[in-house]
């Protein structure tokens, strides 16, 4: 693997790990202000799945982390050449 590639494939990693949580807290503040009843998932503003955007956050986090820790451990792996 290229060394600049996976420089910067770890870093963007990295770099998602604090968006995607603070999309996840965004989306939980909408999920409370924008919705009348606790159980509803759905946003009275934008009409958008409030829910099914939290679990893909969730996901997309869990990937991201994942992606981080095993670039870190295999660096020698990843960077022989």
């Amino acid at each position: 693997m290229n060394r600049i590639f996976y420089y910067i494939l770890l870093s963007f990693s990295i770099l998602g790990i604090p968006l995607f949580i603070f999309g996840i807290i965004n989306t939980m503040v909408s999920l409370k202000y924008e919705t009348e009843d606790p159980e509803d998932c759905i946003s009275l503003v934008t009409g958008a799945d409030l829910c099914q955007t939290i679990n893909t956050l969730e996901i997309i986090l869990g990937l991201s982390i994942t992606l981080s820790i095993s670039l870190i451990i295999f660096r020698k792996r990843f960077l022989r050449k």
